[in-house]
């Protein structure tokens, strides 16, 4: 088996070469299209053999952001691909001084083309990005690799087990896998046969703005008397879902604001539609005294400002099968969560926040009820905000874990 893994790994990067080859022209005409051209572009030179970190989307760059920001005051310099065009940009909003751009395209020429130009000191992994040709790359090339705040879900853990022996030659660069949980660390060195770390999950290490609720209110056009509802980071049918409830809402709560966050903002053309019939105003509008009932928030980077103003948030991505996402960020703000059923993709932030009472798991049908409940209960949602608040506190110590473990592997 051994001598046939080198070779079956030979066969899928021809194959996917041939592919590759063959539909460039198309690739070349549809990819501009969705702001992806830059996937086939050369790699951009960057000196000082950087730590290349690889990450998807916004909730990774935003979980490794202390990460970051620690290895920047050491002088290492420091390069990020992702996968998505919102993480991009994200990172070019955030951290202006580290070079980034789009990951290329998993391809073994396009990927050792890249690996060449950055020369990079050590390969960062974020999360569960396995991608076959950038860690067949990595071993080709002698460049050391470490999965950070690493996780695997059963369903990941049960598919990548069926080609375990493949996934394991192509991991021979791989050095440390620093993992989110026991549970994470199991499956790591259940798949990659090799010893893995329980680091914690990077996420609990925020770093967010230190707002003044008044002021933020004041810039968003609401009274300090308004009882402030943000959905954060819906997904498609969320936003339906919410405007069914909030006319029942209203009656009850007659100084209830709601702020509708969408995961993308690019669906907001689409979530307008929803909205028509209410009032409601865009975040790119001029505030006014006279606060609507809903505010869209139709850009990146807002969310925090609505959170530290929130008197409960709801946490999208989870009614609906989408994962859910990150309910850390309102916890560090001190409110009181609730989200949806849906939640496998923030299983262990979601898990430690329900050890501490400090969630609310809700569904569709009950959803309009468990709000109402804890709009009315003020006391409760001040102890869950603050429980909360504990969750993250009590886990802290994941970015010192990862750094030792990091600067372990660049001595």
């Amino acid at each position: 088996m051994k001598i046939l893994l080198p070779i079956l790994v030979r066969c899928y990067r021809l194959i996917i070469e041939l592919l590759f080859i063959l539909s460039r022209p198309l690739l070349w005409l549809i990819l501009p299209l969705y702001r992806y051209k830059q996937t086939l572009e050369p790699e951009a030179l960057v000196s000082g053999n950087p730590i290349l970190v690889h990450c998807a989307s916004v909730g990774e760059v935003n979980a490794i952001a202390p990460l970051l920001r620690h290895f920047m005051k050491t002088g290492i310099p420091i390069m990020i691909n992702t996968v998505t065009v919102t993480g991009r940009d994200l990172v070019s909003r955030s951290f202006p001084e580290i070079p980034v751009r789009l990951a290329p395209l998993d391809i073994a020429s396009q990927r050792e083309k890249s690996l060449r130009t950055v020369a990079p000191r050590l390969i960062l992994i974020v999360e569960t990005e396995i991608w076959p040709m950038l860690l067949d790359s990595a071993g080709r090339l002698g460049i050391p690799v470490v999965f950070i705040n690493a996780r695997m879900s059963d369903k990941s853990y049960a598919a990548y087990s069926h080609i375990g022996p493949v996934l394991r030659y192509l991991a021979r660069s791989v050095k440390l896998v620093l993992a989110q949980s026991e549970e994470d660390r199991q499956r790591f060195e259940n798949l990659l046969r090799m010893d893995a770390e329980t680091a914690g999950n990077l996420k609990y290490c925020l770093s967010l703005p230190d707002y003044s609720p008044t002021e933020v209110r004041t810039a968003l056009g609401f009274a300090e008397s308004d009882l402030i509802l943000v959905w954060g980071s819906s997904r498609p049918g969320e936003e339906a879902l919410m405007m069914s409830l909030l006319p029942g809402l209203k009656n009850a709560f007659n100084n209830l604001k709601l702020i509708l966050a969408p995961r993308h903002p690019k669906r907001c053309i689409e979530v307008e539609r929803i909205l028509h019939g209410t009032t409601y105003r865009k975040l790119s509008d001029k505030a006014t005294h006279n606060s609507p009932d809903v505010l869209l928030i139709d850009g990146l980077g807002h969310l925090s400002e609505a959170y530290a103003i929130a008197d409960l948030a709801v946490v999208g991505g989870s009614f609906y099968d989408f994962g859910g996402h990150n309910p850390l960020e309102p916890a560090f703000y001190s409110k009181a969560i609730v989200i949806g059923k849906h939640y496998h993709s923030c299983k262990a932030s979601v898990n430690k926040l329900r050890d501490q009472s400090a969630v609310v798991v809700s569904d569709k049908d009950c959803l309009g009820t468990d709000i109402a409940m804890l709009l009315k209960d003020e006391a409760l949602r001040h102890e869950m905000g603050r429980r909360a608040k504990r969750v993250l506190t009590e886990n802290a110590d994941a970015l010192e874990n990862h750094i030792k473990g990091i600067e372990k592997c660049l001595r």
